[in-house]
């Protein structure tokens, strides 16, 4: 089979996997309802307020979230049909606590996750593959053995520690030493007491893009060495084991320099595993930040995804899931593709 029938298959079982997440999204959210018969309009008003609410009010107020009190068969047919419609118009619902679009919420936040995880992945993958070739140049020698135990030591440390370890030296201990001419945001994505700064200043633009960077500065580093670890140890395992290939054997033996062997040969063919991971890095990108997020308090997808389950913000929760599976879904793909781009050789069957 060529790629282009490939690409096909690919694209109607990435349908039928899409439409299979949705439906599994609709039915997990709502177990509550359907096991117990508690509804989330239940969970957020009393039984005083019941009471003291007239039909039609309780009907919009169920109305408002989607839902139909005591839902029968015929209802809940329905509940799924507008469900489906309104998930692929990108119509996630209300919040419960905020009461305003979900998708408004999701998108307020988004573009500081992206930067967030965008920034520290970058770093993570450059700094790991570089690392991770440089030593399996050199296998077995003191600076492989100490890189790879500094690379496990950093893969186990748990990364809300490594942020709190972080927080409390650059944020607390280091101005405290410098008498603050040194001194690290401890929360929050922006300064706001800069806001007249920056709204009365020709180079406001600046200031403010500063002053992300500024209050990026952490949570980007305890991503990135978080990362770390586990690109530098992929690409020094699947490098060495390449450099043992018969291909490269047969490099040497035509008189090459042992860089191009390295790069030219090794390197390409080292990176095809790796291109999994990096795909699937980018297709977990929210909910990877969650925990980082939390402890940083910055203003994105993977704190928004911690406060709303804490609270029961099901609608928000249910909408991220939706979001997280359809990327993973994506980047999988994406990744398939580029296997058949960066090695010809491949057949797809």
């Amino acid at each position: 089979m060529g790629l282009r029938e490939y690409v096909i298959r690919r694209v109607i079982y990435m349908f039928l996997l899409v439409v299979a997440v949705v439906c599994f999204n609709f039915f997990l959210f709502r177990l509550p309802t359907l096991i117990l018969g508690v509804s989330p309009v239940d969970l957020m008003i009393s039984e005083e307020l019941r009471r003291n609410l007239t039909r039609d009010a309780l009907e919009q107020l169920y109305l408002r979230f989607g839902l139909v009190p005591e839902p029968d068969i015929f209802d809940w047919i329905y509940m799924f049909w507008r469900y489906i419609v309104n998930m692929f118009t990108g119509n996630f619902g209300i919040s419960f606590v905020t009461q305003k679009p979900v998708i408004d919420e999701i998108m307020e936040r988004l573009p500081n996750t992206l930067l967030l995880m965008g920034t520290s992945s970058i770093v993570a993958i450059i700094i790991g593959i570089w690392t991770g070739v440089r030593v399996a140049a050199e296998p077995g020698s003191r600076k492989d053995v100490g890189a790879v135990t500094l690379a496990l030591f950093i893969y186990s440390l748990p990364i809300f520690w490594l942020g709190m370890m972080l927080l409390m030296i650059f944020a607390f201990y280091l101005p405290a030493l410098t008498n603050g001419l040194i001194s690290f945001p401890l929360f929050g994505t922006i300064n706001y007491d800069n806001f007249a700064l920056v709204t009365n200043n020709p180079l406001g633009g600046l200031i403010a893009a500063a002053d992300i960077l500024h209050h990026l500065f952490l949570p980007m580093i305890t991503l990135g060495v978080g990362g770390y670890g586990g690109y530098f140890l992929y690409m020094r395992n699947n490098l060495i084991d390449v450099m043992t290939e018969d291909y490269i054997l047969t490099a040497r033996a035509k008189g090459l320099d042992e860089n191009q062997v390295l790069y030219k040969h090794g390197l390409k063919n080292a990176m095809l595993p790796m291109v999994t991971i990096i795909a699937m890095t980018f297709g977990f990108i929210i909910n990877g930040a969650t925990l980082t997020e939390t402890v940083f308090t910055w203003y994105g997808l993977g704190r928004y995804i911690f406060d709303s389950l804490i609270i029961l913000d099901y609608p928000v929760v249910q909408a991220i899931f939706m979001i997280i599976a359809i990327t993973a879904i994506l980047a999988n793909f994406i990744a398939d593709l580029l296997y058949g781009v960066l090695d010809p050789r491949i057949k797809y069957g």
